[in-house]
């Protein structure tokens, strides 16, 4: 089956709808966690909930984990350990390797930012359906696995 797409003009356009949808939750997450008080970004809260799954593995792991570069894992590990959440150690077979794991500060950062994200996705999602909400998770994996 053949699909009709739309490129022109810029706003009927798929991929530009979720490129601006991705901008405006990035902003919204950040204004939430900011007028709460925690100078998070949502590159950090993606980090740190990764973190949260599963803390002591590497820094080129974390960055596949996360859809960032080594550069930019790098930066958000750097602000991260500035601010006490994470440490990093030499990996125990591969000294090249640096293990990030979290501080106290760290793990009891996540029961004080899920209940803002919690609140920001209901924000987001209001007048759907849980049910449009699961369909809409389904086609984005639809697609992601299309692009791999």
């Amino acid at each position: 089956m053949k699909i009709e797409f739309s490129v022109f003009p810029l706003d009927n356009s798929q991929g530009y709808i979720i490129h601006r949808l991705d901008v405006q939750m990035s902003l919204g997450l950040q204004h939430a966690f900011q007028a709460k008080g925690f100078n998070i970004t949502p590159e950090q809260w993606g980090v740190l909930n990764r973190l949260w799954e599963n803390e002591g593995m590497h820094q080129s792991a974390l960055a596949q984990r996360t859809a960032k570069d080594r550069h930019n894992i790098t930066r958000i590990l750097n602000l991260l350990e500035k601010n006490g959440f994470i440490f990093r150690t030499p990996d125990g077979e591969d000294k090249r390797r640096l293990n990030v794991y979290l501080t106290q500060k760290g793990k009891a950062l996540k029961q004080k930012l899920i209940p803002i994200v919690l609140g920001f996705l209901q924000k987001c999602y209001e007048g759907l359906t849980q049910e449009e909400v699961q369909d809409l998770r389904r086609i984005h994996e639809q697609i992601l696995k299309n692009l791999s």
